[in-house]
């Protein structure tokens, strides 16, 4: 990965610039030079990750990994909430994502696997979400300094399945509602809200639940080596697994239900659908 072409000093003037939607400005490098940088380091942080084994953890169960620079109209949004953040100091000009199906202790040790590869402290690049959410978003993000700032993504499915409908909604009540701002009208203000409880409420719950059974299957397998009984055990195992099928409907419908909202949302947003 070839280092950073521009001076710090060119990078603010050309925040300014798509900031403020100026002229090209002799001395400036273009935005699609600076994020062709941006995106191949990107790449280069996903193919890291990628190339990492994720079996011991993930075992066979499939996970994704992508990345991507920001467009210029969401970073143009950015430099005008945060005019004093210049472009370099804008953590995530680089975007990665990995997305899998996983317990909350799983999602865990993938960012500690991620922060290990890329030598940082977890206690300086992570930032949690799951339990302090923004706008109802959840998941767990990496702040990574490396030839430039890269931030990635750590997301759970049903995470990134609320994300995905949310960032639709969003297109429908206003793309402020991701950086904690509520629409005006009290109809949509109560929409907006509701979506965001289906995050913090029914996606947090079913994912505490399902880290809870499995931390149990691991404790029952250990206390039948030592000291419970067959019966005993067999009898607290078909109770540990009826609470796994429940909470696995309880899943399946708040995917069901994440996918219809997507879809409702994709068509009023449509050209010609609020009509």
């Amino acid at each position: 990965m070839k280092r950073m072409p521009w001076s710090t000093n060119q990078l603010k003037r050309l925040s300014r610039q798509i900031r403020d939607g100026g002229p090209a400005q002799p001395g400036v490098p273009t935005y699609r030079d600076v994020m062709l940088w941006y995106n191949d380091l990107a790449e280069s942080v996903q193919s890291r990750i990628a190339r990492l084994d994720w079996t011991p953890l993930l075992g066979n169960r499939s996970f994704e990994i992508t990345s991507r620079p920001k467009t210029i109209d969401t970073l143009r949004q950015k430099l005008r909430r945060e005019p004093s953040t210049p472009l370099p100091s804008v953590q995530d000009v680089a975007g990665v994502r990995f997305e899998a199906e996983m317990t909350l202790d799983e999602q865990d040790a993938v960012v500690t696997a991620i922060a290990g590869v890329f030598g940082h402290p977890e206690h300086e690049c992570v930032r949690d979400l799951r339990d302090r959410p923004h706008s109802g978003y959840r998941a767990v993000h990496l702040w990574l300094r490396l030839d430039a700032r890269v931030e990635v993504q750590v997301r759970t499915h049903l995470q990134g399945a609320w994300a995905n409908m949310y960032e639709v909604a969003a297109d429908v009540f206003g793309r402020e509602i991701r950086y904690d701002e509520l629409p005006r009208s009290p109809q949509d203000r109560d929409i907006v809200d509701a979506l965001q409880k289906l995050s913090t409420s029914r996606v947090a719950r079913i994912e505490r639940n399902r880290n809870e059974i499995a931390s149990l299957v691991l404790t029952l397998d250990e206390l039948h080596e030592h000291s419970v009984t067959q019966e005993d055990y067999q009898s607290v195992r078909r109770r540990v697994e009826l609470l796994r099928q429940q909470n696995l409907a309880n899943e399946q419908k708040l995917r069901g239900d994440l996918d219809r909202l997507r879809e409702v949302f994709r068509q009023e947003s449509a050209p010609g659908g609020g009509s």
